[in-house]
C-alpha cells in the first residue's frame, strides 16, 4: 500500500515540475562528516582509481532495436537554432536533428579501446575523433584544412528539403552562416575568426576548405569541425532561421516531431540515417536503435530524482547531480553509475593587468592562496567528494598526459595549497596591505553566496575585508563575459574545459576573468598554435612543463570541484555514461539500445 501510495505521489510532483523551469548554474552538498582541522603542510591528491565507476564494458549482447529513451532536464530548451543561440546548452534537441563535420570516434570509449571516457564536453583532442559528415579530413599546414563530404547523406523528408542529399553547398553555407549572423556563437565570441576565415567549396570533389591566419588557427580548429552545426541552405532562405520547433530540419538521428515549452520534446527515429554502429556485437547496424527519445522538463531536482526513483525516466545526469542526490542509487543493483568531476571549474578572479590593484602583486595573490583551506571547502561543502587541483586543468582520462597531480609539482608549489594564516599575513604585510579591504561579484544564489562566505572568513584571519556583491543573473552573466570589474573587486566565474588553446590564463576572452598577461604563457600559447590538430602530445607535453610556473602565480583561487555522478536503469544498453560524442555534442544516444523485455520484468511497463 505504502508502494502505491508514493508511487501517485511522486506522480504527481512530477506532473507539477514538468510546467516549471530553472536555470541553475551551481549547486553544493554539504557533508556530514567532521571538517579537517588546522594547517596542512602538503597534499597528495593522485586521481583515486575509484574516481569512476566501471560499467559493464563487455557490450557482449546482441542489441535490439525499439524502445524510447526518457530523459530529464533541468531547464527549458531555449532555440533550435545555433544561429540565434548563445551557446551549446540552449539548443539541446539539434544535437540529436543535426550534425557536424567530426565526431568523437566511439570505437575509442569504453566499450572499444578504453582511450576515452566521452564524459566531458570540451575535450577537442583531434587523436580522438572520426569522421560524420565529412567522412575524412587533412591538415596540409597550420590554418588550412580539408574535409572530403560523405556520400550517401540526406536530409530529413520534410520540405523545402523533402528528403534530398547534403551538398557541398550546404556545408559552405552553414559555416559561412555562423560567420556572419550576428547572434551566433562563433560571431560574438570570435569575432576575428569569423571575420577572416575563408571558407570554399567543390561539389565535384567534394570538398571544403577552410582557412584562416594562424594566429586564429586554435579558434578555428577548436570552432569549425566538430562545433558548427550543418544546416539545410534551402531552408534557411525560406524560414530566415530554424529557431521554430516545427521548422527543424537535419541530417542526424532524430527528427523533433512535438515540442512544448517548459513541457517537453518529442523526437522519432530517422528511418534514412547514414551511421552505422562502428563496434560490438552489433557492428554495421544500421543506427539509431530507439524508436524516439522523450525529454521532459523537470525543473525540480527533487522531482527528477522521483522521477528516476519511479522508473519515469532512464536515466539523470548534468552538474547539479552530487553524492547527496545520488547516493540512494549508488548500491541498487539495478542501477549503473558513473562518477566523475567537470572539465570547467569556478573560480575567483583578480585583475591582475592594473598596476594600482593589489592583485597585480604576486605576493597578495599568493596570500590569498595560503588564506584559503581547500581542504575545509572540499570536506564541508562535498564530503570529501571533491578535487582541489582543477585550474587551469582538471584530471580526465583524455587529460592524463596533460595533468600534473599535486604530488609531482615542485614543494613550493605545494605549500601554495595549504591553509597557512601566519605566511598568509606576512607576505601580506610585506607586499604592503598588512589589511586590505576587496569586494567580490557573484550570482545571487545561496550556492555561491554560501561558498564565498566560507572565503569571507577563512580571509579575515589574516586582515582580509571580503564584502560579498551579489548581483542578479543576468547581470552577473553579463560582467563575467565582459569582464567586468574594478582593481579593487574580484570576480567570481567559470573557466572553459578547452584546455590546449590554454584560454583560461592567456587571451582576452571571458575564461581569463584575471586579465593573465604574461610573456612567458604567451609565448607558450603562440607555439601551442603549431601543433593544434597535428601532435596534440606535444601540447600536452607542453602544459605539463609550464604548470609549475602557472600554478606559482596564483592568478585565480580555484574552488574545489565536486564528483558528479550519473546513474540509469539498467535496461539502457551499449553505455557506460558517456554524455558527449563531440566537441559540446550530446548525440550520444544514438548509440544507445534497450532492452524492453527487461524493463518491463522489472517496471512491469
Amino acid at each position: 500500500m505504502r508502494r502505491k501510495v508514493l508511487w501517485v505521489f511522486l506522480t504527481l510532483l512530477t506532473v507539477m515540475a514538468v510546467i516549471l523551469t530553472s536555470c541553475k548554474t551551481e549547486t553544493t552538498t554539504t557533508g556530514e562528516t567532521e571538517v579537517v582541522k588546522g594547517v596542512v603542510t602538503k597534499q597528495a591528491e593522485t586521481p583515486a582509481p575509484e574516481a569512476v565507476k566501471p560499467a559493464d564494458t563487455t557490450r557482449t549482447e546482441k542489441p535490439q532495436y525499439g524502445g524510447v529513451v526518457i530523459r530529464a532536464l533541468a531547464a527549458d530548451i531555449l532555440s533550435f537554432d545555433e544561429g540565434v543561440a548563445l551557446s551549446h546548452p540552449s539548443v539541446v534537441t539539434l544535437h540529436l536533428t543535426n550534425e557536424e563535420l567530426l565526431q568523437f570516434d566511439w570505437t575509442k570509449g569504453p566499450g572499444g579501446t578504453n582511450e576515452a571516457d566521452f564524459i566531458l564536453g570540451g575535450i577537442n583532442d583531434m587523436r580522438l575523433k572520426t569522421g560524420s559528415l565529412a567522412d575524412s579530413w587533412q591538415i596540409p599546414e597550420r590554418g588550412k584544412i580539408v574535409f572530403h563530404i560523405r556520400e550517401g547523406v540526406y536530409w530529413h523528408n520534410k520540405p523545402p528539403t523533402s528528403g534530398r542529399k547534403l551538398t557541398v553547398d550546404d556545408v559552405v553555407f552553414s559555416i559561412n552562416r555562423m560567420c556572419t549572423e550576428s547572434t551566433s556563437y562563433i560571431k560574438m565570441s570570435y569575432p576575428n575568426l569569423a571575420k577572416t576565415a575563408v571558407i570554399t567549396g567543390d561539389e565535384t570533389t567534394r570538398m571544403v576548405t577552410i582557412e584562416c591566419p594562424v594566429s586564429e588557427w586554435g579558434n578555428s580548429i577548436a570552432m569549425f569541425p566538430d562545433f558548427c552545426t550543418i544546416m539545410p541552405r534551402d531552408a534557411i532562405e525560406k524560414f530566415g532561421n530554424l529557431n521554430d520547433w516545427r521548422n527543424s530540419i537535419g541530417t542526424g538521428p532524430f527528427m523533433l516531431t512535438d515540442f512544448v515549452s517548459n513541457g517537453s520534446a518529442t523526437l522519432i527515429r530517422n528511418p534514412n540515417y547514414w551511421e552505422t554502429n562502428p563496434i560490438g556485437p552489433g557492428k554495421g547496424d544500421k543506427l539509431p536503435y530507439i524508436d524516439g527519445v522523450k525529454i521532459l522538463i523537470i525543473a525540480d531536482i527533487s522531482t527528477r530524482m522521483a522521477a528516476m526513483r519511479t522508473a519515469k525516466i532512464d536515466w539523470v545526469s548534468g552538474t547539479d547531480f552530487y553524492y547527496d542526490d545520488v547516493k540512494e542509487f549508488l548500491d541498487n543493483p539495478n542501477i549503473k553509475s558513473v562518477m566523475y568531476t567537470s572539465d570547467s571549474s569556478y573560480v575567483i578572479g583578480m585583475r591582475t593587468d592594473m598596476a594600482d590593484s593589489p592583485f597585480s602583486k604576486k605576493e597578495v595573490r599568493q596570500a590569498l592562496t595560503l588564506a584559503t583551506d581547500f581542504n575545509k571547502i572540499k570536506n564541508e561543502f562535498y564530503d570529501g567528494k571533491a578535487v582541489i587541483l582543477n585550474w587551469p586543468i582538471t584530471y580526465k582520462k583524455e587529460y592524463a598526459d596533460a595533468y600534473v597531480p599535486m604530488e609531482k609539482l615542485p614543494a613550493n608549489v605545494q605549500e601554495l595549497f595549504s591553509y597557512n594564516v601566519a605566511k598568509a599575513k606576512g607576505l601580506l604585510t610585506a607586499a604592503g596591505y598588512p589589511t586590505l579591504k576587496t569586494s567580490i561579484i557573484c550570482y545571487n544564489t545561496p550556492t555561491q553566496v554560501d561558498f564565498l562566505s566560507f572565503i569571507q572568513n577563512m580571509w579575515s584571519q589574516v586582515g582580509v575585508t571580503l564584502t560579498i556583491d551579489a548581483k542578479d543573473y543576468a547581470t552577473w552573466v553579463s560582467r563575467t563575459r565582459t569582464r567586468n570589474y574594478g582593481a579593487s573587486e574580484l570576480l567570481y566565474a567559470s573557466t572553459s574545459g578547452a584546455w590546449q588553446r590554454m584560454i583560461n590564463f592567456n587571451g582576452p576572452g571571458q575564461y581569463n576573468p584575471s586579465y593573465i598577461n604574461d610573456p612567458i604563457v604567451a609565448e607558450a600559447a603562440t607555439k601551442v598554435l603549431e601543433y593544434i590538430g597535428i601532435d596534440e602530445g606535444k601540447i600536452a607535453q607542453m602544459y605539463v612543463d609550464l604548470m609549475p610556473y602557472v600554478l606559482e602565480q596564483c592568478w585565480v583561487i580555484s574552488k574545489p570541484s565536486p564528483y558528479l555522478y550519473t546513474v540509469w536503469w539498467s535496461w539502457i544498453k551499449n553505455w557506460n555514461g558517456e554524455l558527449f560524442t563531440g566537441y559540446y555534442n550530446t548525440s550520444y544516444v544514438k548509440y544507445i539500445w534497450t532492452d524492453q523485455a527487461l524493463k518491463k520484468q522489472m517496471t512491469g511497463r
